[in-house]
């Protein structure tokens, strides 16, 4: 007959941080008698530090990751463009999806791992081995619970992307690639002149290399920087605060020199033009929890 094993009884309510304080404590008895600063013991101070560790942690779930909202829609996805904005969009998600995939199953590995170590530790009859195991499975709940909480900054900017997505969706209407190619030569003369204008605003030049982007996408350098100059003597003459004339300005100037490109590629000997047979329409699911209309495939 089996004998049962007592199994000590665990406080959920301290942190992973007590828990491995206590388990230092019972593991080396003669670090009780160690001096440490303010006339305490370490054993005094490592507990005051778990207990103010702890105090401040609920920050951590604040600033659970790299980014903020605003610095993800205003600073990473601040493009010139609708397009290139959806397509760093994508590439963020795709990342912290990736991420996420790893960080879920990563998590999943480590809570077996403890599971299997806490059998053994029911199992193991030498005192050492046993305290050895112990030791390794309050590192690895450490270490789960700092996943989780790096778990959750990623959910939250994988549903801020989700959202910016929505609401560029909305003023875009359908997205697929060959749209996306058709826009591409706006959106690369807009880029090229929100580079040069800060250029000629900074040195009064376009420098050498917004000089070949502009070229590349076919606009005369010296007529864009006419044009740029024109611009920013009206900026300093208006009172505008923000960037809406800039906005407006660089849209203008894409919106009428987009013929460009037609010389450029004539020159370069290529079709201006995409092949659409080489470009992805996806089928998008219908969104608020709706189903997504299919065909049948009962042969009734």
């Amino acid at each position: 007959m089996n004998e049962e094993v007592e199994v000590e009884e665990v406080d959920e309510s301290k942190s992973t941080e007590q828990k491995s304080t206590e388990l230092v404590v019972r593991s080396f008895g003669a670090i009780v008698e160690h001096k440490s600063y303010g006339g305490k013991s370490l054993v005094e101070n490592l507990r005051n530090a778990d207990l103010a560790a702890k105090k401040v942690q609920y920050t951590e779930r604040i600033w659970d990751r790299s980014r903020s909202q605003f610095m993800i829609k205003n600073l990473t996805c601040s493009q010139a463009d609708d397009w290139t904005r959806l397509r760093q969009i994508s590439a963020e998600m795709c990342r912290k999806r990736q991420a996420l995939s790893e960080a879920k199953f990563g998590f999943m590995e480590t809570q077996v791992k403890i599971k299997m170590k806490k059998r053994r530790i029911l199992e193991e009859e030498d005192d050492l081995k046993r305290e050895l195991l112990e030791v390794q499975t309050n590192k690895l709940e450490n270490s789960g619970a700092e996943v989780l909480v790096k778990v959750e900054g990623a959910l939250k900017e994988i549903e801020t992307l989700s959202k910016m997505h929505d609401d560029l969706k909305a003023r875009m209407g359908d997205i697929t690639e060959e749209e996306f190619e058709k826009a591409q030569v706006k959106s690369h003369i807009k880029r090229a002149m929100t580079q040069a204008t800060r250029e000629v605003r900074e040195n009064g030049i376009i420098k050498c290399g917004n000089q070949e982007y502009l070229e590349q996408v076919g606009v005369c350098v010296s007529s864009a920087k006419r044009e740029i100059d024109k611009y920013l003597e009206q900026e300093r003459g208006t009172g505008i605060a923000n960037t809406s004339l800039l906005h407006s300005f660089v849209n203008d100037f894409a919106d009428r020199y987009e013929p460009v490109a037609a010389q450029q590629a004539d020159f370069l000997g290529f079709d201006l033009d995409a092949d659409s047979n080489l470009t992805f329409t996806p089928q998008l699911p219908e969104s608020n929890g709706t189903k997504q209309n299919t065909e049948s495939t009962d042969s009734s």
